[in-house]
């Protein structure tokens, strides 16, 4: 697989202490030479270690890793990168710095690379090649240098990588196929424009009658299209002849209310899937305001969702299914479900294709576990030969994913972090979804307050105040409550109310005033226990951030 040449460059492969560091230029001087050989000494040292820069945090906190840094600051500050660019390619001197926002853009830059490699293969439209762009991009390339003091011109060997060259040669057809049509296209135009010009006084008055002609039938036809919106109901059809779509009567005037509509994006347009390219489509799950069906694109299976026919009339409940592509179509990330694009022949029946998880989400395989008697259990903390998932990964993923949203500038918030909105993927990866009510926010907004579900929503939320990305930390805390106890959390003090409503408005008042937490069972590692009453702190300053949380359970999964 592709994937692999990332992960492999991502390695820092070592090298023995006897090689000879790479000239890219002139030859090296003694002193650089000295210093280029301690840094492949520290590479040669970690080997098998898994010193990787995927995890800054990680790898900044381990000595034998952070030893590398040392060594390729080292390296970089005194000019010696310059004179072996291959040695430094993938050395950041502000990685490991109390700032985290080199660290933050590493991050970003290793998400970019493995998708790079994997999502033009997979997909095959000029979507896919996102990331690709993203690497090429010189404000981007800028920022290595600017925010982490990288050798600008070392990102050239990082770009050899032979699945990254593979990619940016299928993206390059793509767009040459591209400009090829449109080339052709103005050809045509031009051959045939002699022909208008000697024509064209000839069909000068069937012009303007023509124009006449068409007014009049305009307007004929809009009065059509606004009778319609009001008494038919609209169906579509795929070229299976299934029906993936029904949209209740709407009245179409009114289509100007919708602000920033996605599909007059031209930033969107390129994700535009042509419906009649969704195949084999099948009702996978309904909802409150949505509706999930399982169909394929190509040779993949997809997620695609749509809202609910009765949503279809609510302006709000569209403005933010629209908010919610806009946003999933920024989001790049291995623990984050993969966006594909959009489908729609109209607002009625606008669409967000996604990857399918087979697996299905985290809550339902948390309720099988909690049938069965413990002996029988296969999900545990600890690696298990009878399972190919631990709780522990789990919990790790989604942190990862954390980590990658909190990353933002402005900060990204998840506000419906829950095991419901878990997806697992055939390999059994988790990945987070649903981003229905996600927020970009600043210091300076005041969130909505009374988002998510009660269960999981932090105190400074159930209050009305102002939070911030801690707000997730907290529903991670009570997401590992869920994962140790196999139950919906609180799940005791609801049975013991008939009156659900009751239940929830008692458990909102005694978290918020501090007096009430999710149970945990003994069986729970104490690691990984303390780090959950960690994120569960009443005060959001006592929570840790992602960056931290990550590092943490990484840390405890490998004595696990």
């Amino acid at each position: 697989m592709r994937s692999t040449h990332v992960l492999l460059a991502l390695a820092l492969a070592a090298v023995t202490a006897a090689q000879t560091p790479t000239t890219t230029s002139a030859p090296i001087t003694a002193a650089c030479n000295e210093t280029l050989v301690n840094l492949n000494k520290a590479v040669a040292a970690a080997k098998g270690l898994n010193c990787k820069i995927n995890n800054p945090a990680a790898f900044c906190t381990t000595d034998v890793c952070s030893n590398i840094h040392r060594m390729g600051k080292i390296a970089v500050e005194s000019g010696c990168g310059k004179q072996s660019l291959s040695d430094v390619k993938y050395t950041f001197p502000k990685m490991c710095d109390a700032d985290d926002k080199c660290s933050k853009l590493v991050a970003q830059m290793t998400t970019n690379l493995q998708n790079c490699i994997e999502d033009p293969r997979k997909v095959g439209t000029s979507a896919s090649c996102q990331p690709c762009r993203t690497l090429n991009d010189t404000t981007f390339r800028t920022s290595l240098t600017s925010i982490c003091g990288y050798e600008q011109a070392a990102f050239d060997f990082v770009l050899t990588d032979e699945g990254l060259v593979n990619s940016f040669a299928q993206c390059e057809s793509l767009k040459t196929d591209k400009v090829a049509k449109d080339n052709a296209a103005a050809a045509d135009t031009g051959s045939n424009s002699t022909v208008f010009v000697i024509i064209g006084i000839a069909c000068a008055i069937l012009i303007i009658l023509g124009a006449v002609i068409y007014k009049l039938k305009l307007k004929n036809d809009i009065a059509k299209r606004n009778f319609d919106y009001i008494n038919n109901d609209s169906h579509t059809i795929n070229n299976n002849g299934q029906d993936y779509g029904h949209n209740d009567k709407y009245t179409g005037p009114e289509v100007g209310r919708i602000a920033n509509d996605i599909r007059f994006d031209e930033e969107l347009a390129q994700f535009r899937i042509p419906q009649n390219e969704i195949q084999n489509v099948s009702l996978l799950v309904k909802g409150g305001y949505g509706v999930v069906f399982h169909a394929t694109f190509g040779r993949d299976d997809v997620a695609m969702k749509q809202l609910l026919p009765s949503k279809s009339k609510d302006f709000d409940a569209i403005q933010e299914f629209m908010n919610e592509i806009r946003l999933c179509a920024r989001l790049e990330h291995p623990k984050i479900v993969k966006f594909i694009g959009i489908a729609w022949s109209t607002l009625h029946d606008l669409a967000v294709l996604s990857e399918f998880m087979p697996r299905g989400d985290v809550s339902s395989l948390l309720k099988k576990e909690g049938k069965k008697h413990e002996s029988h259990r296969v999900l545990h903390w600890h690696t298990s030969s009878s399972s190919s998932i631990t709780k522990t990964q789990i919990a790790a993923d989604v942190a990862d994913a954390l980590v990658y949203l909190h990353s933002f500038q402005p900060t990204i918030i998840h506000r419906d972090l829950k095991s419901k909105n878990v997806l697992l993927s055939d390999t059994w990866e988790a990945k987070l979804s649903d981003f229905g009510i996600s927020r970009v926010t600043s210091l300076d907004d005041t969130m909505t307050s009374n988002v998510g579900t009660v269960a999981w929503i932090a105190p400074e939320v159930l209050t009305g105040g102002r939070y911030t990305e801690k707000a997730d930390i907290y529903s991670f805390g009570v997401l590992l409550s869920e994962l140790d106890t196999t139950d919906a959390p609180y799940a005791n003090l609801m049975n013991k109310s008939k009156d659900a409503a009751f239940s929830n408005a008692r458990i909102a008042l005694m978290v918020s005033e501090g007096t009430l937490k999710p149970d945990f069972t003994n069986r729970m590692p104490e690691g990984l226990l303390t780090l959950a009453l960690e994120c569960l702190a009443f005060d959001e300053a006592d929570r840790p951030t992602a960056m931290a949380l990550s590092y943490k359970i990484h840390t405890i999964a490998k004595s696990l």
